[in-house]
């Protein structure tokens, strides 16, 4: 009796030899599926783009462009002032054309008060140039320029470009105003106080989208 116990561990342990060599059997053939499997359950190592994804990210695209068109009714502009803003993205239109309408007037009035230092901030070295030798002779004549703007019109664009990450843009002015040269006695040497002039010019302004100074500067005036 005390012997049973053993011979039944025997046979259990016979049994359990026999299924793990069938196992191993077969588990170790190969069935010719192996390539196949691989294929099918294996991880790509290079990411690719999917023709999906591709298709997305194009109509992406369009939209962004179609979302800036409405930025001016000119077609060539539109493209100058996408490109201006992939390169500045705070960069909008109106809020420009806002400013330069009151460019306009301050740096008629530094002119005309002789501010030479507001004059340097905002002008290109060439024009200050021609502004500063300008006030100079009127300094050393004694005699005062006045500008009276009586009316200016909303700048309208002329011309939009990017030129190595610089943006330039024209603009031209028309305006209504009364210019007077006096003397230090405040007597009317020049000019006449009743004669109104009608004056259109095109402004051109530069600024390089990748400076922190947030100043445009005014590289040429010229009449229209």
């Amino acid at each position: 009796m005390a012997n049973i116990p053993f011979f039944d561990i025997l046979i259990l342990a016979l049994i359990a030899v026999f299924i793990l060599n069938r196992l191993r059997n077969v588990l170790g053939k190969k069935t010719g599926n192996e390539e196949d499997l691989a294929k099918r359950y294996s991880l790509k190592t290079k990411f690719e783009e999917t023709k999906p994804d591709k298709e997305i990210r194009l109509k992406q695209k369009v939209t962004n462009e179609n979302e800036l068109s409405p930025l001016h009714e000119n077609r060539d502009f539109n493209k100058k002032l996408i490109s201006i803003k992939n390169v500045d993205p705070k960069f909008d239109l109106n809020n420009f054309l806002s400013k330069a309408k009151n460019a306009f007037e301050f740096i008629l009035t530094a002119y005309t008060r002789n501010n030479l230092k507001n004059l340097e901030e905002l002008l290109d070295p060439t024009i200050f140039k021609d502004y500063k030798k300008d006030i100079e002779k009127r300094i050393k004549n004694n005699e005062n320029f006045e500008i009276t703007i009586i009316d200016l019109k909303d700048p309208e664009v002329l011309n939009i470009d990017l030129v190595n990450k610089k943006a330039i843009i024209t603009l031209k002015y028309e305006s209504q105003q009364i210019h007077l040269i006096k003397n230090n006695k405040d007597e009317v040497v020049e000019g006449d106080a009743n004669q109104i002039l009608d004056i259109s010019e095109k402004w051109t302004f530069s600024r390089d989208l990748k400076s922190k100074n947030p100043n445009w500067t005014l590289l040429s005036i010229a009449e229209i």
